[in-house]
């Protein structure tokens, strides 16, 4: 598993606007930067001329290899200028377009290249503070990013066989950095309007393919901490030197469309979204990945598509966090997910309930477990991934789980639903080479036999089933506080007795 992949295209850029080092002396802010650079496994050249207050830095080339893809990755500037201002801030100035290229291998085997241009309309950065901690303050008009060219096994494609840009207005942001064998960087960033485009003609079918989206805003923010030189390529020991990272994407005002058109076929649809963040966690403790969503909406249609497909969720949301450390202790677990006030249009109700039996108010399934489990592996190291997915090596040992806000409403009925278990790793007898488990969960049903009287009275639930099921409810539930409401409480005892609101069932 590797980091490369996932910061070999975006440090560059992201450093040109956030991170160079700083001090009163613009020679100091040049050194920094390649040390920066070079400890990501960059190789930054460039010619030097200090003329007065202003240190320029000609044909600047930053490339790094990309192993897995089989190629490497350059940017390359004509001129960058760090300007002293003698007042112990320094001024970086660069050209309004910085070419790209990148060279690789694709999935197949083929040759590719390409080239992009990386544009910034008037840019203004400036760098203040000291050697131990550094501040960079930025701002643009507008930013963009273009693909110019992209060659595969030798053959250039077409200008209008694939077009591929990226916009965005009114760049912001800060970074504050304390420099030494660990790297410590806190980082704001914000942008406003933005679009992007994504064109292509496919050389099978000649389907053209076009997405295209919007934000009306994006704000990023984010804490890291680096080495002073570490190998991307092994993120478990660069965990164990001290990389971390904690960091938040959200925008506001998403819009995408989408259509394929090809062989007397189409498919058009749009997305949107009112809000939505991504955030990620991770340290050679844990690695965490969350994200939410608001006022979703999704429509496609096409003659492929029998009908058109109508689909709305208020909100959409998940989270997971996992141990990623071999331990004696046992560490934190959590998975969540939120599917909220899903809707969808009356024809696709129709479809399998044309007579409207059915209520048809928004539904909803959510649910959070959280829990502690001692890992008995280091999830980064291959080898010892290896092993476990070869069944060669247990992954973990489960020592507690507990289960919040399970809900699942729809059609008129909801099932909720808490509890917590502890299990016994010492005891994996009583229940079949499992841990013996301790605990409770609590579940609630309202409106379940009117359900069931709906589903056969559609003809879904034949009746003699619908019948059955109620005598199971009669046996392990108890009536509820209001009409047609049933609760049940399932308790495993330090015994191993399983237990329905106190009867014994195993």
């Amino acid at each position: 598993m590797s980091l490369r992949s996932a910061i070999f295209s975006t440090t560059s850029l992201v450093f040109l606007a956030t991170s160079a080092s700083a001090d009163v002396s613009a020679k100091d802010i040049w050194t920094d930067w390649q040390n920066y650079m070079a400890g990501f496994g960059y190789s930054v050249d460039g010619t030097e001329t200090m003329s007065g207050n202003t240190l320029n830095v000609s044909d600047l080339n930053m490339s790094i290899p990309i192993p897995e893809a089989g190629g490497n990755f350059e940017l390359s500037l004509e001129n960058v200028d760090f300007v002293e201002n003698g007042d112990g801030t320094v001024n970086l100035v660069f050209p309004e377009t910085m070419p790209m290229t990148f060279v690789a291998l694709g999935p197949e085997g083929e040759a590719v290249s390409g080239a992009l241009n990386y544009t910034m309309s008037n840019m203004d950065m400036r760098a203040s503070g000291d050697l131990s901690k550094i501040q960079y303050d930025y701002s643009a008009d507008q930013i963009g990013i273009v693909l110019t060219e992209l060659v595969v096994d030798g053959d250039t494609l077409a200008s209008d066989a694939l077009e591929v840009k990226f916009s965005s207005n009114g760049l912001s942001g800060q970074s504050i950095m304390e420099p030494g064998a660990l790297r410590k960087i806190v980082q704001t960033m914000a942008l406003g309007a933005t679009e992007y485009t994504l064109k292509f003609t496919d050389i099978e079918s000649d389907a053209i393919v076009n997405f295209a989206g919007s934000m009306a805003a994006l704000n990023m923010q984010g804490d890291s901490v680096v080495p002073i030189s570490f190998d991307p390529e092994n993120v478990n020991a660069a965990l164990e030197s001290g990389f971390a990272v904690d960091g938040n994407i959200s925008y506001t005002g998403s819009n995408t469309a989408f259509s394929i058109i090809g062989g007397g076929d189409e498919i058009k649809g749009s997305s949107s979204a009112e809000t939505a963040s991504i955030g990620v966690t991770m340290n050679k403790d844990a690695l965490g990945y969350s994200g939410s969503s608001t006022g979703v909406n999704f429509n496609m249609n096409g003659n492929q598509v029998p009908l058109p497909i109508v689909a709305g969720l208020g909100e959409l949301a998940f989270n997971i966090l996992i141990p990623v450390a071999k331990s004696e202790a046992p560490s934190d677990f959590a998975l969540g997910v939120t599917l909220g006030d899903f809707v969808t249009s009356d024809q696709l109700w129709s479809m399998f309930d044309p007579g409207n039996i059915l209520p048809r108010d928004p539904a909803t399934v959510s649910f959070d477990l959280t829990g502690k489990a001692k890992l008995l592996f280091d999830f980064f190291d291959p080898t010892q991934m290896a092993a476990v997915e070869n069944g060669e090596a247990m992954p973990a040992e489960l020592n507690a789980i507990t289960l919040r806000n399970l809900r699942v409403a729809a059609a008129g009925a909801e099932l909720t639903g808490t509890g917590d278990f502890t299990f016994d790793n010492n005891d994996l007898e009583s229940f079949g080479g499992f841990p013996k488990p301790t605990g409770g969960i609590d579940v609630g049903l309202v409106g379940g036999n009117g359900l069931m009287d709906k589903l056969v009275q559609m003809g879904l639930l034949p009746q003699e089933q619908a019948m059955g099921a109620r005598m199971m409810m009669g046996l392990f539930t108890r009536p509820g506080e209001g009409p047609d409401s049933l609760t049940t409480k399932v308790e495993i005892n330090e015994q191993g007795h399983v237990l329905a609101n106190g009867q014994r069932i195993q």
